[in-house]
């Protein structure tokens, strides 16, 4: 990678800004903005993070980077955010996500001629929820069936409002977000699955840990679809250059629409 000058450090500065979308229940959605050019390109993606994730992850940077040397603008948005007026991660549901999403989409698509969306492991599951009407889908490593994972890491805390999962670190989850998913079952999943009607992309980790049958998602879309595995590539993309690998792809994906 080349050196870059002060002065295009600065541009990248000034092409960058931060705003909120009003949601359906009054909270405010976080989303970034990364312009490629001073005035609105024709092309843009919005980005949605993954389960406890966030807009500055660096999968989420190399992808701002590679789509807006492209021509693409680049919206991150945020599930949850850490300021007044925006959920908490225990305030959220993937049916939340999916209203929070289509309403960012409601947003910007009269900005751009073409607009694409890409959802990452539990944004992934997100767009499976939310339909959203684009040009092209790109699922990265997409959740789809998440229940037993989900029900066996949490524990019901004592205040009784809400559940705890551990792992790296404890956080709370709804107990709204919690029923929700153990409602998932294959069948409810596949019915919402088949109402996908942008072109999509399922893009596998080889090394994944969701455990989910990397298949399934696939053969459950009806919808004009591609498949493909990112060689050595763990869940979120950060072994060696696969991040590159990956919305390399993507965007190869979407230029065919």
């Amino acid at each position: 990678m080349e050196d870059m000058s002060r002065e295009e450090i600065d541009k990248s500065l000034v092409l960058e800004s931060d705003f909120d979308v009003p949601s359906f229940d009054g909270k405010k959605i976080f989303v970034r903005l990364n312009k490629a050019n001073d005035s609105p390109s024709k092309k843009a993606v919005v980005i949605g993070h993954g389960f406890t994730g966030k807009p500055e992850e660096a999968l989420h940077q190399v992808a701002r980077d590679y789509f807006n040397d492209r021509g693409y603008d680049v919206y991150r948005m945020a599930y949850y955010h850490d300021d007044t007026g925006f959920r908490r991660l225990h305030e959220t549901t993937l049916s939340i996500h999916a209203k929070d999403l289509n309403a960012v989409l409601d947003h910007v698509r009269g900005n751009h001629e073409k607009l694409f969306v890409v959802g990452h492991s539990h944004g992934g599951l997100t767009m499976i929820f939310a339909n959203p009407q684009a040009d092209a889908l790109s699922f990265w490593d997409s959740s789809y069936q998440p229940g037993r994972r989900w029900v066996i890491n949490a524990q019901l805390a004592p205040d009784g409002r809400h559940y705890e999962r551990t792992g790296r670190f404890k956080f709370a989850v709804g107990i709204d977000a919690i029923e929700e998913v153990k409602k998932l079952t294959r069948e409810a999943a596949k019915d919402m699955a088949e109402k996908i009607t942008a072109p999509s992309l399922v893009v596998v980790a080889e090394d994944s840990w969701l455990g989910d049958d990397p298949n399934m998602l696939f053969d459950d879309l009806t919808c004009e679809k591609g498949k493909i595995r990112i060689k050595g590539a763990d869940h979120i993309f950060g072994r060696g250059k696969t991040a590159h690998d990956l919305v390399q792809k993507t965007f190869a994906w979407f230029e065919r629409f």
